[in-house]
């Protein structure tokens, strides 16, 4: 029994010891190349960095460094080996010079060979590099927030309450967007992210935050030029963006872990909805301007479509000028993404108008606005609640859709347009047939009066004028 005892505790300790010494070896492995500094984090494009290397390995001869993403970076140079002095903290040390070339994050590794060209350890060393015109970029986003603000502000004030009353009574039209805006975008988004950008956590993440996002945008404009419902179109904007406040934050909780899985990013949940939730004040002020302030109302009314036109030319021009580096990022795949969101939209909310039977032009509107999205609050949520650059970098896909979004919209307005001038034509065609045939019909009653009355006037003739029978039955007749 004793000697059961012993042997147990001697495996025990030698299962100890061996994880121990496991531990040991890990850890002296990654301490095999240390780095002076430690990082490379925040570096400004177009800069270059010293960084020092140093290790305890007994033998080295020989060092190669390289990046993981040449794009981002690349080692401009690298020193020959050099013994430390005994003593010291170090065998062998060496430098490299790493020159950042462009947003996005890298990985510097350095990898050491003995005298046999043998690798006998490697280390990496993380780096995320900056705009070279960030503060610019700042500017642009703290301006969209602004922008975000002042459209909500309008858009509360704009809300006629009594179009919501009688809308309320049948609310097919608005409960219908919100199931298409907020149960069919985030899971049509998030299906296209993992589908277009397998692997790219970042590319997930901006995707999804976008088909989360409230309707809007111009989404009344083009419900207006497609001959839409424009009331229905205001109110289901007014709804989404209400929703959203509560929808976009629980979404971003519940298929953030999926997105993410095992990758070393940590999406900032609370500060998305501390956000998000702030984004009610403006609209809630709006209201109270409504309700107590009817004049300026009236004038925030008239302001909300020149705002929303103002907010997509700001996008288009200065925001196209402080974020040039997102069509870098245009490729092929990231274009086909942002053109399948919006139109599966489009699509979506056609089909769920069109099983409910309900009129054309609320069609047209549910159908628009589930396409149609907010991306500006896509993009101020992650750049404001993202470190840099990863809020940067999100941003390229909300981008993508906004570029392509107004695609499919521009396409059937061409198709409608040909279509009422192909009709017009047709009609111009017939109606000379028409007028035609109608002045040979009048031709021909003319010629039969004529005939009548030479025929009545012959029979006068005949029969005498003095007789007055005949003249009264002329005149009966």
């Amino acid at each position: 029994m004793l000697i059961r005892r012993s042997k147990k505790l001697w495996l025990t300790c030698s299962l100890v010891v061996l994880l121990a010494g496991l531990g040991l070896a890990q850890e002296e492995d990654q301490d095999v190349v240390r780095f002076e500094p430690a990082e490379l984090i925040h570096v400004i494009e177009g800069t270059v960095h010293e960084v020092t290397w140093y290790t305890i390995l007994p033998d080295v001869s020989r060092v190669s460094a390289s990046v993981e993403d040449p794009t981002v970076a690349e080692v401009v140079g690298a020193s020959d080996v050099t013994r430390s002095a005994p003593g010291g903290n170090a065998t062998h040390y060496g430098s490299l010079n790493v020159s950042a070339l462009f947003i996005g994050y890298n990985k510097v590794r350095v990898t050491l060979f003995d005298r046999q060209d043998v690798v006998v350890g490697e280390g990496t060393l993380d780096m995320s590099v900056l705009l070279s015109y960030q503060k610019l970029n700042d500017i642009f986003t703290l301006a969209i927030g602004i922008l975000v603000a002042v459209v909500y502000v309008n858009m509360g004030a704009t809300m006629n309450l009594e179009i919501i009353k009688n809308i309320s009574k049948k609310p097919i039209g608005p409960l219908l967007g919100i199931v298409c805006q907020y149960l069919f975008m985030p899971l049509i988004a998030f299906g296209l992210g993992k589908l277009a950008f397998p692997g790219n956590v970042l590319a997930q993440l901006g995707m999804f935050l976008t088909g989360c996002s409230p309707g809007g945008g111009l989404s009344n404009m083009w419900t207006y030029l497609l001959g839409g419902s424009l009331d229905l179109s205001i109110l289901m904007t007014f709804t989404s963006t209400v929703f959203a406040f509560a929808t976009l934050p629980l979404w971003v909780f519940l298929m953030g872990p999926v997105i993410l899985g095992e990758a070393d990013f940590a999406i900032p949940y609370k500060d998305i909805a501390v956000l998000v939730v702030s984004l009610s004040v403006p609209c809630c002020v709006g209201i109270l301007i409504q309700r107590f302030l009817p004049r300026v109302a009236k004038v925030l009314e008239w302001l909300l479509t020149p705002m929303s036109i103002f907010n997509v030319i700001f996008i288009f021009t200065f925001g196209v000028y402080a974020n040039l580096y997102v069509f870098s990022f245009f490729d092929l795949r990231t274009m086909l993404a942002g053109f399948g969101l919006p139109t599966i939209g489009y699509l979506s909310g056609l089909v769920m108008a069109k099983l409910f039977r309900l009129p054309i032009q609320d069609v047209i509107a549910i159908s628009i606005e589930t396409g149609v999205q907010n991306a500006s609050v896509a993009v101020f949520i992650l750049k404001f609640t993202l470190e840099k650059p990863a809020g940067d970098l999100t941003v390229v896909f909300p981008a993508a859709s906004t570029v392509m979004t107004p695609l499919p919209l521009v396409l059937v307005f061409i198709a409608q347009k040909i279509y009422s001038c192909t009709a017009k034509s047709k009609s111009a065609d017939i109606a000379p047939l028409e007028g035609k045939a109608g002045l040979e019909n009048k031709k021909s009653n003319k010629e039969n009066e004529k005939g009548e009355s030479k025929g009545k006037q012959m029979k006068k003739q005949s029969e005498g004028v003095d007789n007055p029978a005949v003249q009264l039955q002329d005149e009966a007749v």
